[in-house]
């Protein structure tokens, strides 16, 4: 294998110069490197084919195809270069390069350690140092807000001390605790996601107007509607619903003839003037009239022969008409629709209600418009009040887990984080239905506010402004998923975790604020008062009744294996957060406790005795999420976070951001772009 830097890319003509050799490259290869996040002078490792091709391997050291290397799936010598750049493209295709990106997730095993929830012989309380690494962050309570929306953050105070809060240290402790012992996703939501339908595939669209709603027995009715658009000015007094409207007959005859029309909405649309589209002297039966006016709307709506909709959607800048729906023309003009269906619809409904206060429809009801698809048995499917509509996935976030792995709901049967940190759960399906409310577990362990002295803290005077913060995406199917979508049965890809970014370890933000500062103050990002790195909190966490493999357990998630560091507070997609742990004193309750004030703690020095204890019982060390953990825990790794957290490309207008990076990498890797696994980064 060679090695060399690249001095340049030729998207043109899909050649590589490395050092002083130039070579030829597949179009896919020269897309990729030719992006901006790879950078001038980067190292590569590549094989070298026919006719001067090669096959790049490797990317500053990191592998460049994730799976099958292209040589093997390459011909033999004997092959033409057509066959051999053919097989280079597929290869690419059906492969991804590693890349930096801010987290990614330990796996999850199919089994869950339980037991009954036992009293053990260990009480006493553990106290702690924290040490911030790089920047931390804990918001007040409360938020200010400048003229322009912009939101500025002053770390927690309170009695003269800054403050990490007992609730966030027992969170943040909890998750780790859980990973290290693969123990049940006890945050796992019934959560229900959905995607956006791309034009291409919502073809064959229809449009209708709600007879009956179903019942679980009985399927409702959906009448197909003819559709004719009106400039939206006429209608601009009406707000966001429907409104029944009585309209000539004529409006239909005018309309087009549409009893041989397989598709009359498509037809429909075709066949008018779309932004001036609105029938103009209706009586006259001319295609190419409008409704310009408020006169041809009155017009229409003065013989009151025919009900009608006018459905008034909600407005975007490109939109110039709104419609109006009358009974089809068609003889077969009815649709039935599922159960299923009208449920899937409601989720949006919900949906859109939670999301905005005034949203236009509450409830579906009979006589409401809707668009939607049809299957081969001409049932009604993708009920949508849009066209361009979202799609809800078949399976919910807890389908996609293994059922070992489903939150604790037994005493008798509980693994280490809810035997350690608490539960609730159904005690008994067996019990009788008043005692079958949810039972509660109190947790055995106890968690202080970690504390610093305001004059002793290393902090900046006043908030900073920082980059957007973003937020989860589940959605992102290739990132969040093993394969497939939620249509699939596939699972979850594990535990989200931060990486530490080792450009901001023990360094001064002046040295890297170029990678976390916007442009400007938004409404979408904030100003945040931080820590600089090197502070000192103190804290404790008190304990009863553990066992010792329990105890230990605890003690490994608090101060966590050598290089290793944990992640607290806001921002840790951005490399704040990185955190040393340290016990500097394991005290247990005496045996006589209750006979002295002076002896109710003996100090115990053997830290590593309980450490083992746990380890050797679990067999901790050939657990894949322990493998997982201390490579993406550990201070150092190989990847690049000094330009910015998250990658980012230009768009043709010059602007960079990772969305124009989330494009192009989609495009690129046509529908095959996947998050690497922490595996590969090792």
């Amino acid at each position: 294998m060679a090695k060399g830097k690249i001095q340049n890319v030729d998207l043109k003509n899909c050649q590589i110069k490395i050092g002083k050799e130039i070579y030829k490259i597949d179009k896919n290869t020269a897309r990729i490197l030719s992006d901006d996040i790879f950078a001038k002078n980067s190292e590569v490792e590549y094989i070298i084919l026919e006719n001067k091709n090669i096959s790049i391997k490797k990317l500053r050291g990191l592998e460049f195809i994730k799976e099958k290397s292209v040589a093997k799936n390459i011909p033999s010598h004997s092959g033409n270069l057509k066959s051999i750049t053919n097989s280079v493209t597929n290869s690419l295709n059906k492969t991804n390069m590693i890349f930096s990106y801010p987290y990614n997730f330990v796996r999850v095993g199919e089994k869950v350690e339980r037991e009954v929830i036992d009293k053990g012989e260990f009480s006493g309380k553990i106290v702690c140092t924290l040490t911030n690494r790089s920047p931390l962050f804990f918001p007040e309570p409360k938020s200010s807000k400048t003229s322009n929306d912009h939101s500025e953050e002053m770390f927690y105070k309170r009695d003269g001390k800054y403050i990490i809060p007992a609730s966030s240290l027992k969170g943040s402790f909890r998750s780790v605790l859980e990973a290290i012992s693969n123990s049940c996703l006890i945050n796992i939501k019934d959560s229900e996601f959905d995607r956006r339908l791309p034009m291409g595939e919502f073809n064959n669209k229809k449009i209708g107007i709600i007879k009956t709603l179903p019942t679980e027995a009985t399927p409702g009715v959906i009448v197909l509607a003819d559709i004719a658009r009106i400039d939206k000015k006429l209608v601009n007094n009406y707000s966001e619903g429907f409104y029944n409207l009585k309209v000539s007959n004529k409006i239909k005859n005018y309309k087009i003839e549409l009893n041989n029309v397989k598709d009359p909405l498509n037809h429909a649309i075709k066949n008018l003037n779309e932004i001036d589209s609105n029938f103009k002297n209706l009586t006259k039966a001319n295609p190419n009239s409008s409704i310009k006016t408020i006169e041809d709307f009155e017009a229409i709506t003065s013989k009151q022969q025919m009900n009608a909709i006018l459905w008034i959607s909600p407005d975007i800048n490109t939109k110039k008409t709104q419609k109006i729906l009358f009974p089809s023309s068609l003889q077969n003009r009815t649709i039935k629709y599922s159960y299923e269906e009208y449920e899937n619809l409601l989720f949006f409904i919900n949906k859109m209600n939670e999301a905005s206060n005034d949203y236009y429809i509450q409830e579906l009801k009979v006589g409401d418009a809707i668009i939607f698809q049809t299957n081969n048995k001409n049932e009604a499917i993708n009920l949508a009040f849009s066209e361009i509509p979202r799609i809800k996935y078949k399976n919910a976030l807890k389908d996609m887990i293994y059922k070992e792995l489903a939150p604790c709901d037994t005493f008798e049967d509980a693994c280490f984080a809810c035997r350690i940190f608490g539960m609730t759960g159904n005690n008994n399906e067996e019990k009788k239905e008043e005692d079958k409310d949810k039972i509660s577990l109190q947790g055995r362990v106890f968690f202080k506010d970690a504390t610093i002295d305001k004059d002793k803290a290393n902090i900046q005077s006043k908030p900073i402004l920082i980059k957007s913060l973003g937020e989860p995406h589940p959605t992102l199917t290739g990132f969040y998923l093993e394969n497939g979508t939620y249509d699939d049965k596939t699972k979850i890809r594990g535990r989200k975790f931060y990486w530490h970014h080792k450009d901001k370890l023990n360094t001064d933000y002046s040295k890297f604020k170029v990678s976390i500062t916007p442009s400007q103050k938004e409404k979408h990002n904030s100003s945040i008062q931080f820590m600089n790195h090197g502070n000192e909190f103190n804290f404790e966490v008190s304990f009863k009744n553990l066992k010792e493999d329990e105890l230990g357990l605890l003690l490994l998630t608090l101060e966590l294996e050598n290089g290793m560091l944990h992640k607290f507070g806001k921002a840790k997609a951005l490399g704040f957060g990185s955190s040393e742990v340290k016990v500097t004193n394991l005290l247990l309750q005496s045996k006589n406790r209750y006979e002295s004030f002076d002896s109710s703690y003996i100090e115990s020095g053997d830290k590593q005795k309980f450490v083992d204890s746990f380890k050797n019982k679990f067999n901790l060390e050939n657990k894949d999420q322990w493998k997982d953990l201390k490579i993406i825990m550990n201070q150092n790794n190989k990847l690049d976070f000094s330009k910015s957290p998250f990658p980012e490309s230009e768009d043709k207008k010059g602007q960079l951001n990772t969305l124009n990076w989330f494009t192009k990498m989609k495009k690129d890797f046509k529908g095959n772009f996947k998050l690497p696994k922490i595996q590969d980064y090792k």
